[in-house]
């Protein structure tokens, strides 16, 4: 038995095999008729769809075969891929290549075998459209050209699928800024009225100079909310549906300044004490409107959980690689039943030390965030003593 070598630009090969995001993935009606009329066409009882990767073949689709995988080094497709035409073995007990294959000698006994290569837009081939017999035969000029052509479907098919899916992912990620934006909207909103309540009930008994403070508070806390939602908006318009971020370097402090000052009113309600620990000279590699997007819901929800009159504090450390962001409250411990759905799926949120309410979306928001651009986001601790979430960024 031949195995066959590796293709001469096989990781470029594999790449594009990867990038379908197909393997291993359920069966699919699509899939499953082309392999049907290949065999139909080609008068053969097992038909494949075989995708070829670093070890192994592993079949999309197959008809007349209950194995969904073999070896790629007994594999005929892995030879197959190394041809730019139909690859046939009339009978493969006359070939040296394959007489003594386990394919051959046992089951499923093959003795015909052709396989069109599935060629991806790149040139790579990935694997084949295949149809196998028990019996010696031949392919006739119009089967082998059927052969070729619906090989081809499969491709368009397999594009078909990853755009499908692109188009998939880049509505959850719309639907994911809708409910960002919806969750950071919440404190200033929420201070906004509280604001407003105040200086409605007590409006008879305030000076003009308590009253003027009150109007420039909720000004301020307006003005924060355009900024926040013109910040988003451009965000979404810009790179929704982008296949990068936009990293730069910037400095750390700046960030979270003008992340914590969105959130000022909700802390002075509270009167809650926030210290920030961050040198000036702490670079990042990130994007900034996405990284303010997660500084400002760790802040958000460490100002929901800290009792009034408690503290709030973030740090930051300098690695060798990377930034270690520290956002630690004294509020009351995350059950340990719910630290593992932290950035899971939407879990139902509890509400804050002061009654506010929450989207339940936030933490995964975050750690979808920092992890496009090459972050981490989890939590270190969580004791009666408080809570402590942290934010690693490539450090610039």
């Amino acid at each position: 038995m031949q195995s066959a070598p590796d293709h001469p630009n096989e990781q470029d090969r594999l790449a594009a095999l990867l990038g379908y995001e197909i393997l291993d993935s359920q069966d699919e009606q699509a899939f499953d008729e082309l392999t049907e009329l290949a065999g139909a066409i080609c008068g053969t009882p097992i038909s494949l769809i075989s995708l070829v990767d670093d070890h192994r073949q592993w079949f999309k689709s197959r008809i007349g075969l209950s194995a969904t995988e073999t070896p790629k080094s007994i594999a005929f497709c892995s030879h197959a891929i190394l041809q730019s035409e139909v690859f046939e073995i009339p009978n493969a007990l006359e070939d040296v290549r394959f007489a003594d294959n386990p394919l051959v000698t046992g089951d499923p006994d093959i003795r015909f075998y052709a396989g069109a290569p599935l060629v991806a837009p790149n040139g790579s081939p990935i694997g084949t459209l295949c149809v196998i017999d028990t019996e010696p035969k031949k392919l006739t000029p119009d089967q082998n050209r059927a052969l070729q052509i619906l090989s081809k479907q499969v491709i368009s098919q397999l594009d078909l699928r990853l755009h499908t899916r692109r188009l998939e992912k880049n509505a959850r990620c719309q639907q994911n800024m809708l409910a960002t934006i919806s969750h950071d909207l919440r404190s200033p909103f929420n201070a906004i009225l509280g604001l407003a309540k105040r200086l409605s009930l007590k409006a008879e008994d305030l000076s003009q100079e308590r009253i003027s403070e009150a109007a420039h508070s909720i000004l301020s806390a307006s003005l924060k909310v355009y900024q926040l939602l013109d910040e988003m908006l451009q965000w979404s318009s810009n790179r929704l549906g982008a296949t990068s971020v936009s990293l730069e370097t910037t400095y750390l402090l700046p960030l979270i300044t003008s992340s914590s000052e969105l959130l000022h009113e909700a802390t002075q309600l509270k009167k809650i004490d926030f210290n920030c620990y961050v040198d000036k000279n702490i670079a990042v590699n990130v994007d900034v409107t996405l990284t303010k997007a997660v500084i400002r819901n760790l802040l958000n929800n460490a100002i929901k959980f800290t009792p009034p009159e408690e503290k709030i504090s973030i740090s930051a450390v300098a690695q060798e690689e990377t930034v270690v962001l520290r956002v630690l409250n004294n509020g009351e411990s995350i059950p340990e039943e719910k630290q593992k759905l932290l950035f899971n799926d939407p879990v139902s949120s509890d509400s804050g030390t002061a009654g506010e309410s929450g989207s339940g979306l936030g933490l995964r928001l975050c750690k979808e965030f920092t992890e496009m651009q090459g972050g981490q986001i989890y939590l270190e601790s969580s004791t009666k003593e408080g809570t402590c979430f942290v934010l690693e960024l490539p450090k610039a």
